[in-house]
């Protein structure tokens, strides 16, 4: 007898969030005033200001950001296919 594995690839989106507000931009930007964390605060509200850059400054300072799992993942290629199927032989 032989054993046949199917792998699916599949692109996957999980989703998390974290709520932002001055007390963690004063963690990530403790040289900041308290008008520059202002400025920050709406610029980031905006889109002025890059979420990712703040994300990225946030890892450099060594503030943890302590992501909630929305509970919201979508494997988007399940409904829509094109996720790539392989196989080999099992032990």
């Amino acid at each position: 007898m032989v054993t046949v594995v199917k792998s699916e690839w599949h692109q996957v989106e999980k989703r998390y969030a974290y709520d932002i507000d001055e007390d963690v931009l004063n963690d990530i930007y403790p040289d900041a005033t308290v008008e520059e964390i202002e400025i920050k605060m709406l610029d980031l509200i905006s889109g002025a200001l890059d979420i990712e850059e703040v994300v990225n400054d946030a890892w450099e300072e060594g503030v943890e950001l302590d992501w909630e799992w929305l509970d919201e993942d979508d494997w988007w290629t399940d409904r829509k296919g094109g996720y790539e199927v392989t196989y080999g032989l099992g032990e």
